[in-house]
């Protein structure tokens, strides 16, 4: 008796395997991302399959791999980094044994978070663990840094007040100013040392062992030891002024003499460098937004392609025929690719999608791209990043008007 008679046999694709998880049966689905913001996919994610898919009663849906490693990471530190700010805090009070200087010290943390983003904006780097380790770095250096300038403040107020000389408030902004301006070169001798030690891990190559993580983590403190230094330079003794000129025997008030008038005209030179300072920090904060607002802008218009030479690359998918032209070689590469339709005339599709994948047996390696549309009607600019030698697959979709569709091309990435 043939078996068709007593039931309808199909294939179909399911789990190799039964496995539970806390005493429920559980079905894995990998996912392999080309973006390095594991957070902003989740949540992607979670937002379009809450829209898209019912799930019956008692089923739920759970992320894990990466995206739980990392949720776990920011468990820790958000124990770790307010417990490392007290020690901090604890450390520096014991060596200033004041509040007040404790406080002043750690002014330089909040300050230094600006240069810290900032060129975490500008190399394009997401929040991650490693991200973090280096900001609680920063907040180390920047005690360190604080506390030696602090340090040179106080010998020189001391110096004053026990030569008889801090009377009033012009006494004071000598002091200061023998504390701060002739004190420039061993701080910047510190942020210097800092910086130098530092720098060489930003050339290192992209495909070195280790080499993506120590980025991230010294990208935050070279960008915050920089505004950090020039909070040094010109707040500390602004601030320093203010809490110390309640201590004088005139309450802080300027007398009119003679003497008070050659020493004012003595402190220019102090302004001037103030003044630079200043107009050095505009002038930085304005060419780093136009640089970032000329970025943003450029990824946003449409840049020109002239299509030359024969395709590496060539399918044909209905009535559009995509080519692919320029050379792949290992780590980052552009091409172009043009869509025509079946007379030979560029064809605008829409959004274009593409990826990379490693097609060798026993490989299985994924690279990400960024897709740009050019003025040519019908050619698109794709940055991709292979990263080794061999066969690959390039993955191309298509959203528009005129329909959609998708489409792997083998292509050969040079060593």
């Amino acid at each position: 008796m043939p078996i068709s008679l007593l039931a309808d046999i199909q294939y179909r694709t399911g789990a190799p395997e039964v496995r539970t998880e806390n005493g429920q049966l559980v079905g894995f689905v990998f996912v392999d991302i080309t973006s390095s913001d594991i957070n902003g996919y989740v949540s992607a994610a979670n937002k379009k399959i809450d829209q898209e898919v019912k799930f019956p009663p008692g089923y739920y849906i759970q992320w894990a791999g990466q995206f739980q490693y990392l949720q776990e990471a920011e468990k820790r530190l958000s124990i770790l980094i307010p417990f490392t700010l007290l020690i901090i805090f604890v450390l520096i009070y014991m060596n200033t044994s004041s509040v007040t200087r404790t406080f002043i010290v750690l002014l330089s943390v909040p300050f230094s978070l600006v240069g810290a983003f900032w060129l975490l904006y500008l190399l394009g780097y997401n929040m991650s663990v490693a991200v973090w380790v280096g900001l609680i770095a920063l907040a180390g250096l920047d005690a360190e840094t604080g506390v030696v300038m602090l340090l040179y403040l106080d010998q020189a107020f001391d110096k004053y007040r026990l030569a008889g000389r801090m009377n009033n408030i012009t006494d004071l902004y000598e002091a200061v100013k023998e504390g701060a301006v002739q004190r420039i070169r061993p701080k910047m001798m510190t942020v210097c040392a800092i910086l130098f030690g530092l720098l060489p891990i930003m050339w290192s190559p992209a495909l070195q062992a280790g080499a993506d993580v120590m980025k991230r983590i010294a990208t935050p403190m070279i960008g915050g030891v920089i505004t950090s230094a020039i909070l040094n330079l010109l707040i500390y003794p602004v601030i320093y002024v203010i809490w110390r000129k309640r201590e004088l025997p005139s309450g802080g008030q300027v007398e009119n003499s003679p003497q008070i008038s050659i020493i004012q005209r003595r402190a220019t030179p102090f302004k001037s460098l103030l003044r630079f300072l200043i107009v050095a920090l505009v002038a930085a904060t304005l060419l780093a937004g136009g640089f970032a607002a000329w970025n943003w802008w450029s990824s946003r218009s449409p840049s020109t392609a002239q299509v030359q030479g024969e395709p590496i690359a060539t399918r044909t998918v209905g009535d559009l025929t995509i080519s692919i032209f320029g050379d792949l070689h290992n780590g980052p590469s552009e091409v172009l690719v043009r869509f025509t339709d079946s007379n030979g005339q560029p064809k605008d599709v829409g959004e274009v999608k593409t990826g990379l994948m490693m097609n060798m047996p026993g490989m299985v390696m994924n690279s990400g791209s960024d897709v740009a549309k050019t003025s040519t009607p019908g050619v698109y600019r794709v940055k991709l990043k292979p990263q080794m030698g061999g066969d690959w697959v390039v993955k191309l979709s298509w959203k528009g008007p005129a329909g959609e569709g998708q489409v792997e091309i083998p292509v050969s990435v040079k060593q």
